[in-house]
C-alpha cells in the first residue's frame, strides 16, 4: 500500500495518513533510490510507483498511478502516463499551476547494454489524461534516480546520470515542451560499465536564476559527493566543491529564500553510516563543518532536504541496530 500525508505548518505536524491504494490490488516494488513520487497542481495530486512483475528481469513491472482531485482526501486509480507497457522506474515529478510533469527510465529502445532511455510526459488535468511520451535522452544510466524541478518560468529542469561517461547531466523542457540537454554537471569523466544506483540533488534559486546541484561520482581520483552551481540557467557550472569523502553516496540540496544553501548526504562516520549536513551563506563558496543528523544508535541514508519559509526540513531513512530494514522517516528542522 501507498499512504499520503501532508503538512500545513512547514513540517511541524502532519495530517492523518490516507491509504491512496485502498481497494486496489497492487503489486508494488518499493525501495529507496527507486521511490514512489508525487506532484501537486492546485488541488490535484498524482503519485506513481513501479509495479512488481514476478519472473520479469529484476521483477520490475510497468508503473502504476493514483490521483486525487481534492487535495489528498480521496484517491482513485489514474491513467498510466507511459504509452509503452514494459517496466518503468526511477521517477521524478514536479507540478505548477499549469501542469504536472513526469520523467522516468525505460528500455523500449535499448541503445546499449546497461542503459535505458529518459522518457517524459505531462498532464494538464491532474492525471486524467497524459501527453504522448517523449524521449529526452535515448541512452542514460540504467538505474540511477532522476530529479526534476520547475522554475518560475514554467521550465522543467531534469538532473540525470548520463552514459559514457557516467557523469550527471542537466537538461530542460521549455514551455513549448521542447527538450534541450544543457551540460554535464561535474565533468569527472567517470566511465562505469555498471550502475551505481546514485542520483543527485537539484535546487533552483528563482530570484537570481541560479541553479544548485549535488552529485556523486565513483571516479577513483574524485570519489565522493560534490556541490556545483550555475549562474546562467545550467549552461555552465562552477568547479566542483567536495562535501563528502569517498564514503559519501546519496545527497540532496535546497536553497532558502535568502539564498542560504543546505546540503545533506550520507557517509561513513565513526558511528557508522549516517546522515550529515553542511550550510553555506555565500552561494557555495564556503561551507560549514558537517554536522551529524541521524541518531547515534541508528544508521541513516537517502536524505532529502526541503526549503521552507524560514527553515529547512530534512527527511531520511533509518535502520535499527539489529539491521532491520524499516523505511521510517525522521524529520529535523534546521534553523
Amino acid at each position: 500500500s501507498l499512504w499520503y500525508q501532508s503538512s500545513q505548518d512547514q513540517g511541524e505536524t502532519w495530517s492523518e495518513a490516507v491509504n491512496t491504494t485502498a481497494g486496489l490490488d497492487i503489486q508494488a516494488k518499493f525501495h529507496r533510490g527507486n521511490d514512489a513520487r508525487l506532484a501537486v497542481q492546485g488541488n490535484n495530486i498524482v503519485a506513481v510507483w513501479m509495479s512488481k512483475k514476478e519472473g520479469a528481469p529484476h521483477n520490475a513491472g510497468p508503473m502504476m498511478s493514483v490521483r486525487s482531485s481534492d487535495g489528498g482526501q480521496h484517491w482513485q486509480l489514474a491513467t498510466m502516463p507511459a504509452d509503452w507497457q514494459g517496466p518503468h522506474g526511477f521517477f521524478a515529478m514536479d507540478g505548477n499551476e499549469e501542469q504536472i510533469s513526469l520523467v522516468w527510465l525505460d528500455s523500449r529502445e535499448q541503445v546499449a547494454k546497461g542503459s535505458q532511455g529518459l522518457r517524459y510526459s505531462y498532464t494538464l488535468d491532474g492525471g486524467v489524461t497524459w501527453s504522448v511520451d517523449k524521449t529526452l535522452d535515448q541512452q542514460t544510466c540504467a538505474c540511477c534516480w532522476n530529479t526534476a524541478r520547475f522554475d518560475n518560468q514554467g521550465q522543467l529542469y531534469v538532473l540525470y546520470r548520463d552514459k559514457k561517461p557516467s557523469d550527471m547531466a542537466l537538461g530542460k523542457v521549455n514551455q513549448q515542451q521542447q527538450w534541450q540537454r544543457l551540460n554535464t554537471v561535474g565533468e569527472f569523466n567517470w566511465d562505469f560499465e555498471g550502475c551505481p544506483h546514485i542520483g543527485g540533488g537539484l535546487a533552483i534559486e528563482n530570484k537570481k536564476s541560479h541553479i544548485h546541484a549535488t552529485v556523486s561520482t565513483g571516479h577513483e581520483q574524485h570519489q565522493g559527493v560534490y556541490y556545483l552551481n550555475s549562474v546562467d540557467q545550467g549552461q555552465t557550472w562552477s568547479a566542483p566543491s567536495q562535501l563528502g569523502d569517498s564514503s559519501a553516496v546519496h545527497s540532496d540540496v535546497a536553497v532558502g529564500t535568502e539564498g542560504n544553501i543546505v546540503a545533506v548526504w550520507d557517509m561513513l562516520t565513526d558511528d557508522g553510516f549516517k546522515v550529515v549536513f553542511s550550510k553555506s551563506n555565500d552561494q557555495g563558496v564556503n561551507w560549514s563543518d558537517r554536522q551529524l543528523l541521524s541518531m547515534n544508535d541508528k544508521g541513516g541514508s537517502h536524505p532529502r532536504v526541503i526549503a521552507m519559509q524560514n527553515h529547512f526540513l530534512v527527511l531520511w531513512t533509518e535502520k535499527d541496530v539489529e539491521g532491520v530494514h524499516n523505511l521510517a522517516m525522521t524529520t529535523m528542522v534546521l534553523q
